[in-house]
Protein backbone atom coordinates (compact mmCIF):
# COMPACT_ATOMS: atom_id res chain seq x y z
CA UNK A 1 0.00 0.00 0.00
CA UNK A 2 1.44 3.55 -1.26
CA UNK A 3 1.78 6.04 1.82
CA UNK A 4 -0.47 9.07 0.99
CA UNK A 5 0.60 12.46 2.11
CA UNK A 6 -1.51 13.87 4.99
CA UNK A 7 -2.72 16.65 7.02
CA UNK A 8 -0.98 16.67 10.23
CA UNK A 9 -2.48 18.03 13.25
CA UNK A 10 -0.42 20.61 13.46
CA UNK A 11 -0.67 21.25 9.59
CA UNK A 12 -4.88 21.51 10.18
CA UNK A 13 -4.00 23.55 13.33
CA UNK A 14 -1.60 26.19 11.76
CA UNK A 15 -3.97 26.43 8.72
CA UNK A 16 -7.22 26.87 10.08
CA UNK A 17 -6.76 28.01 13.92
CA UNK A 18 -7.05 31.58 13.59
CA UNK A 19 -9.65 30.81 10.95
CA UNK A 20 -12.06 28.57 12.50
CA UNK A 21 -11.79 30.59 16.01
CA UNK A 22 -14.33 29.64 18.51
CA UNK A 23 -15.03 26.52 16.36
CA UNK A 24 -11.66 25.45 16.03
CA UNK A 25 -12.04 22.36 18.70
CA UNK A 26 -15.23 21.17 17.05
CA UNK A 27 -12.95 21.31 13.67
CA UNK A 28 -10.13 19.30 15.41
CA UNK A 29 -12.22 16.37 17.05
CA UNK A 30 -14.00 16.11 13.78
CA UNK A 31 -10.61 16.22 12.02
CA UNK A 32 -9.09 13.55 14.05
CA UNK A 33 -12.38 11.63 13.89
CA UNK A 34 -12.54 11.27 9.81
CA UNK A 35 -8.73 10.32 9.98
CA UNK A 36 -5.58 10.61 7.79
CA UNK A 37 -7.22 9.48 4.31
CA UNK A 38 -9.59 12.56 4.70
CA UNK A 39 -7.40 14.83 5.95
CA UNK A 40 -7.61 16.98 3.01
CA UNK A 41 -10.77 16.73 2.03
CA UNK A 42 -11.92 18.10 5.74
CA UNK A 43 -9.19 20.98 5.58
CA UNK A 44 -10.81 21.63 2.06
CA UNK A 45 -14.40 22.40 3.08
CA UNK A 46 -13.26 24.26 6.51
CA UNK A 47 -10.82 26.61 4.40
CA UNK A 48 -13.95 27.40 2.25
CA UNK A 49 -16.19 27.77 4.81
CA UNK A 50 -14.07 29.95 6.56
CA UNK A 51 -14.08 32.19 3.83
CA UNK A 52 -17.56 31.93 3.06
CA UNK A 53 -18.53 32.34 6.80
CA UNK A 54 -19.92 28.49 6.59
CA UNK A 55 -18.42 26.66 9.46
CA UNK A 56 -21.39 26.34 11.23
CA UNK A 57 -23.11 24.46 8.90
CA UNK A 58 -19.98 22.79 7.21
CA UNK A 59 -19.40 20.98 10.73
CA UNK A 60 -23.21 20.26 11.39
CA UNK A 61 -22.76 17.90 7.80
CA UNK A 62 -19.89 16.50 8.61
CA UNK A 63 -20.66 15.21 12.54
CA UNK A 64 -24.29 13.84 10.79
CA UNK A 65 -22.01 12.43 8.00
CA UNK A 66 -19.59 10.42 10.27
CA UNK A 67 -22.36 9.42 12.63
CA UNK A 68 -24.29 7.63 10.05
CA UNK A 69 -21.44 6.90 7.46
CA UNK A 70 -17.98 6.48 9.06
CA UNK A 71 -17.79 5.84 12.65
CA UNK A 72 -17.74 1.96 11.67
CA UNK A 73 -15.39 1.89 9.04
CA UNK A 74 -11.89 0.86 10.27
CA UNK A 75 -10.02 4.11 9.96
CA UNK A 76 -7.58 3.13 7.34
CA UNK A 77 -10.52 2.57 5.17
CA UNK A 78 -12.86 5.39 6.27
CA UNK A 79 -14.23 7.30 3.58
CA UNK A 80 -13.56 4.64 1.07
CA UNK A 81 -16.41 2.50 1.05
CA UNK A 82 -19.11 2.63 -1.86
CA UNK A 83 -22.66 1.60 -1.44
CA UNK A 84 -24.11 -1.17 -3.38
CA UNK A 85 -24.75 1.08 -6.44
CA UNK A 86 -20.76 2.04 -6.39
CA UNK A 87 -21.00 5.19 -4.78
CA UNK A 88 -19.25 6.15 -1.84
CA UNK A 89 -21.38 8.41 0.21
CA UNK A 90 -18.43 10.56 1.54
CA UNK A 91 -17.06 11.67 -1.82
CA UNK A 92 -20.60 12.96 -2.51
CA UNK A 93 -21.08 14.36 0.65
CA UNK A 94 -17.67 16.40 -0.06
CA UNK A 95 -19.09 17.27 -3.36
CA UNK A 96 -22.28 18.68 -2.23
CA UNK A 97 -20.75 20.70 0.49
CA UNK A 98 -18.57 22.49 -2.50
CA UNK A 99 -21.20 22.75 -4.90
CA UNK A 100 -24.06 23.35 -2.92
CA UNK A 101 -23.87 24.37 0.61
CA UNK A 102 -20.61 26.48 -0.44
CA UNK A 103 -21.28 27.24 -3.83
CA UNK A 104 -17.48 26.74 -5.21
CA UNK A 105 -17.12 26.93 -9.21
CA UNK A 106 -14.33 24.46 -10.81
CA UNK A 107 -11.19 25.79 -11.31
CA UNK A 108 -9.21 25.52 -14.62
Amino acid sequence: MSKIHIVTEDDFQNYLQDKLESFFTRALIIFKEYGDNLSWDVTNVLLHAAEKNKVKEVLEILEQHFKKHLMFQHPNARGTIADSFGINPTQDMFLNICKNVLKLQPTQ
